[in-house]
């Protein structure tokens, strides 16, 4: 299965097979999304999810504080698209 992702305010769409975490996704399609550690410690990731569902396979990484979930946001190296996705990175949009 496969999902496509929508970085808002940007022309940047990419696709995110079922299996791949949405940072693998985007740096395999030469999508620029920030990150750091890639393991979910760090937070360089994090951005708004504005529509769609996530699901962190390996568990809730540890840089994703309850608040954050609960506001929408999500941790792109970690999380795995379940549903087409439009998302939101400030990084992004700074550019």
């Amino acid at each position: 299965m496969t999902y496509t992702v929508i970085i808002r305010n940007t022309n940047y769409q990419f696709i995110v097979e079922a299996q791949e975490s949405i940072l693998q996704a985007a740096l395999r399609q030469n999508i620029p999304l920030p990150w750091g550690c890639g393991a979910g410690l760090c937070g360089m990731c994090l951005g708004q999810i504005i529509q769609g569902q996530v699901e962190y396979t390996n568990g809730m990484p540890l840089a994703l504080f309850e608040e954050d979930e609960q506001a929408g946001r999500g941790l792109f190296c970690c999380a795995y698209a379940r549903s087409d996705l439009i998302i939101d990175h400030a990084e992004i949009n700074k550019s």
